[in-house]
């Protein structure tokens, strides 16, 4: 069991990688999503250590849930395959974009080059997935508690970072919200 929840995340990962950096190819006329409430959230260089913990985050995150309960690990693939859909259909449509500061951080630096191209921000995939994964930490019960405390504030943090490390706004976290919630929805009717 265990093998193939790793090669579902695995498969789950290479789509989403796909998807997300794929579509910049088609994308042109970039709007900037920041606004002047951004300047008022501090530029926090070493949130970055935090930021980054989204990738073991969403690997790890759902073979653990996946083990623990099979239910909320189904309607959690279904509504992160959703996010993922649903975010690059909104990237395709309304481009969007914002200038990262400056600075001589060489982990902000990093993070600033992996992302490419700069772009894709509303809504945040980062926020999205981890409003997710706190949702599906409280449902899933019979998971082990610290699991569940470790993932909720593992999540929380990321969703702080984003816009600590000035990879997201606080527009890109709004309309992450959204698409999380429309996914959750969908999943239920679904």
């Amino acid at each position: 069991m265990l093998k193939k929840l790793v090669f579902g995340q695995i498969i789950l990962l290479i789509f989403q990688g796909v998807s997300y950096f794929g579509c910049e190819i088609f994308q042109h006329h970039f709007h900037n999503v920041k606004c002047k409430c951004d300047d008022y959230i501090p530029f926090i260089p070493y949130t970055g250590l935090i930021y980054i913990l989204w990738f073991p985050l969403i690997f790890l995150f759902p073979i653990v849930l996946g083990y623990y309960d099979h239910d909320i690990y189904h309607d959690y693939i279904l509504a992160m395959i959703l996010e993922i859909i649903l975010s690059v259909i909104c990237y395709l449509i309304y481009p969007t974009t914002f200038d990262r500061p400056k600075c001589d951080n060489k982990l902000m630096n990093v993070i600033y080059k992996g992302s490419f191209r700069g772009v894709n921000c509303a809504p945040s995939l980062h926020c999205s997935s981890c409003y997710l994964v706190i949702y599906s930490a409280i449902k899933a019960i019979s998971m082990p508690f610290y699991a569940r405390i470790i993932s909720i504030i593992v999540a929380l943090g990321i969703v702080i970072s984003t816009m600590t490390t000035k990879q997201h706004t606080i527009i890109d976290a709004l309309t992450a919200i959204a698409l999380f919630m429309i996914c959750l929805f969908m999943v239920k009717i679904i």
